[in-house]
């Protein structure tokens, strides 16, 4: 197995871990990433967002793995690469504090996906 799918297949993995976790233990999981579970409308949107982030990020990830495509997993990296700089915006703009323990997650996800879409991209060559 070459590092690009061993990449793919342990992100996609991490990522389908946390989708189930937020389907099946949504308190567990808003716990797991030091945040307050939401009452209501609140909620709804917390479990439905995170869910749909992580399960998408997921597939996509698994996608490149079997068809050995770079985009899928280059679009999963770029959702966490958005999501590192909007981790430091919101700080910024917002008076939010930076959760590092989630932007550090956030660069080693998009870090993982880059390089198994470049080696992707470069057997292809």
């Amino acid at each position: 197995m070459k590092i690009q799918d061993i990449l793919s297949v342990f992100l996609g993995s991490v990522l389908l871990l946390m989708a189930v976790l937020w389907i099946f233990t949504p308190k567990f999981a808003a716990g797991q990433l030091n945040m307050d579970f939401l009452e209501g409308y609140g909620r709804n949107t917390q479990i439905r967002d995170f869910t749909a982030l992580f399960l998408s990020t997921s597939i996509m990830s698994f996608i490149s793995f079997f068809t050995k495509q770079h985009q899928w997993i280059f679009c999963s990296g770029l959702v966490y690469l958005l999501a590192a700089i909007f981790n430091i915006t919101a700080s910024f703009n917002h008076d939010a504090p930076i959760v590092f323990s989630a932007l550090l997650t956030e660069i080693t996800f998009c870090s993982m996906a880059f390089i198994s879409a470049f080696l992707y991209k470069s057997n292809k060559l």
